[in-house]
Parts: structure tokens; C-alpha cells; sequence
């Protein structure tokens, strides 16, 4: 038994990673299934759950998910709260959750909390949601776990390390405020996280960076449009277009690449984003110069020296002007002095 559980820890860490990813990715949700990594482990559909609740409301959804190993597995479950770890939106699994039940989301879920699947099995579970009746309003997040380990207290961590699970994001009815603000927007190189306003060329990095003050998690996106020194619109980048979310009291990074073959002087890039039910609009405006100092101190040093060789060669053709006029003049002279 104790080897059955190592091999299902092993191979349910590599999904574990791969799911912490999908917090605000629904595309990552794919991914889990279609990765080679996912044929030795646990594939869960759908990875992420949305529900619209009201306050004392009872809901049930589905949950497929499928034993893609060569052995029998069981999987054991369980409900944690999550807050986002880090600006990326790699989820926090937290493991001693001190929210009070009208906020925590862990005892609203119930599920089977045992389940032994042969090899290629597909199961559907039903996962039931009761939303207490004094349920704050707002998002509430949490994450239902299979782990090859049976929760316990002595392995709860080891456990929850080698967890594969979906995450659910409830949104619970009554007074929800939707306010995001930017926490900043620059321009950095694409190698390094330096913020910078002079660049040498393309690729450029534009950094936003929304931080979200209200009660629900937002989807900001948009666009910024870059404008040359003459006003002309030369490129139009989307920002967010994976729709993902930025969790209450939390700022999440949208990094965005701008390419181009050639760029040149000075430029603005105009950040519009929206967000909310209400259409709400996050704007601000950076500047940024591109010049290529190499090919200008090549070019310089071209001119520079045809401007020297110029210089030059009209030199030496005025000394041989000035020759053949003082010759000519001396000639004239000698033949006058002969008369």
C-alpha cells in the first residue's frame, strides 16, 4: 500500500502543477487533459466551476474525472479555500482556512469522499453546494482536491501537496461591489522585469498591473494602442484576451508583448480596460522612445566620414585650382617682364 501511495502522490504532483495554473486560465483547462504528463495521472472536467448564488441556495454540478493510469486508483477528497499566491494567479491552497462559515466556502461543498476507479474509468461526480443563508456577499473560492492519500492530520500537507482538483468561484448575491483601480502600467524589456522608457528596439513588454478593491473577482481587457511621433496608430495589442480573473484584494499581472521589425523615435501607448457588469473603464497613457543606437552610431560614423573624404577632396581640388591660377598668373607676369 505504501508504494501505491507513493506512485499516486508522483504522479498526481505533475497534474497538481499543472492545475494550480488554471485559477484564472480557463485555457489551462485543456491543457490538463491533452498533456502528454496527464496519461499517467488524474483528468478532472471542467476544471474551473462558476456559480451564481443566492443567499440559503442549494446547487449541484458535475464533475468528470477519469483514472488515465494502468491500475486501479482511489482518490479521496476534499474542499479547501484558495486565495491567489503570487500576481501570476497561481492559487494559495489554504490548508488551516480560519474564515468563518458564511465565508468560507470549504463546508458548503459535500461529495463522495471516496473514489476507486479501474484504469481508462470515467466517474461523474456530483458536487453538492448549500450557501448558508447569512452567506456574506461576494466571491467566495475554494478548490475540491483528489488526493491518492487520505486527508488526516498527520498528512494533511503531504496530502494536499500531491492534489489534483477543480476550483470552484461562487458568486453570491446581494451587495457587490465591482472597483478596480491600476496598480501600474509600464514598459519593460522583454529579457528582464526592469521598468524602462528607452529601448533599443523591439520586443517590448507592456506591463498592467489591476488591482482589484471590491467583493467579486473581475475579467478586465482591452486593448492598448500604440501611436508613433505623428499620431498614427502602428500597433494594437489585447490585453487579458484568456479572460482571466482577478480575485478580491489582490492585483494580478497582464504582461503583453509588442513586435515590430522596425521602430524608430518617440512613441505613446494608450492602456484602455474594461471590467464589471456596468461597463466600467481603467485608462492611462505611458510614453517610451525607441532608438536603435547602434545602427544610428553606424550611420553617424558613415556621414562623418563621407563628410571627411568631402572635405578632403575639396580641399586638394581647391589647392589645385589655387595652383594652376598662381601658375598662370606667374606665366603671365614673366611674359609681360619680356615685352
Amino acid at each position: 500500500m505504501a508504494s501505491r501511495a507513493q506512485y499516486i502522490s508522483a504522479f498526481l504532483m505533475s497534474v497538481a502543477f499543472t492545475a494550480a495554473l488554471i485559477v484564472v486560465h480557463p485555457s489551462a483547462a485543456s491543457a490538463l487533459t491533452t498533456a502528454p504528463a496527464a496519461k499517467q495521472g488524474l483528468e478532472i472536467s471542467p476544471s474551473i466551476i462558476n456559480i451564481n448564488a443566492s443567499k440559503g441556495g442549494a446547487y449541484s454540478v458535475t464533475i468528470k474525472i477519469t483514472n488515465v493510469t494502468i491500475q486501479n486508483q482511489t482518490y479521496y477528497t476534499s474542499t479547501k479555500d484558495f486565495t491567489n499566491k503570487d500576481e501570476s494567479g497561481t492559487p494559495n491552497i489554504l490548508l488551516d482556512s480560519t474564515l468563518p462559515d458564511t465565508a468560507s466556502i470549504r463546508t458548503w461543498v459535500s461529495t463522495n469522499a471516496k473514489i476507486t476507479l479501474k484504469p481508462g474509468e470515467v466517474e461523474t461526480l456530483m458536487v453538492n453546494i448549500n450557501v448558508p443563508s447569512g452567506a456574506e456577499a461576494g466571491g467566495h473560492y475554494g478548490a475540491l482536491l483528489f488526493s491518492g492519500t487520505a486527508p488526516t492530520p498527520e498528512n494533511a500537507g503531504v496530502a494536499l501537496a500531491a492534489s489534483a482538483g477543480a476550483l470552484l468561484l461562487v458568486k453570491v448575491d446581494g451587495n457587490i461591489t465591482e472597483k478596480a483601480s491600476l496598480a501600474s502600467f509600464y514598459t519593460a524589456p522583454t529579457s528582464t522585469d526592469n521598468q524602462s522608457s528607452f529601448f533599443e528596439k523591439a520586443p517590448i513588454t507592456f506591463v498592467t498591473r489591476v488591482k482589484d478593491e471590491g467583493n467579486i473577482h473581475l475579467q478586465p481587457s482591452g486593448q492598448i494602442l500604440v501611436h508613433d511621433m505623428f499620431g498614427k496608430v502602428v500597433s494594437t495589442i489585447t490585453v487579458n484576451s484568456d479572460k482571466a480573473n482577478v480575485l478580491p484584494n489582490s492585483i494580478r499581472r497582464f504582461d503583453t508583448i509588442l513586435t515590430s521589425s522596425w521602430m524608430f523615435g518617440h512613441y505613446t501607448a494608450d492602456l484602455q480596460l474594461g471590467y464589471g457588469t456596468h461597463g466600467q473603464v481603467l485608462t492611462d497613457t505611458i510614453d517610451f522612445w525607441v532608438i536603435p543606437y547602434k545602427i544610428v552610431l553606424v550611420v553617424l560614423l558613415v556621414l562623418i566620414s563621407v563628410v571627411y573624404i568631402l572635405v578632403r577632396m575639396v580641399k586638394v581640388y581647391n589647392r589645385r585650382i589655387i595652383a594652376k591660377a598662381i601658375q598662370k598668373h606667374e606665366k603671365n607676369q614673366s611674359n609681360n617682364s619680356k615685352k
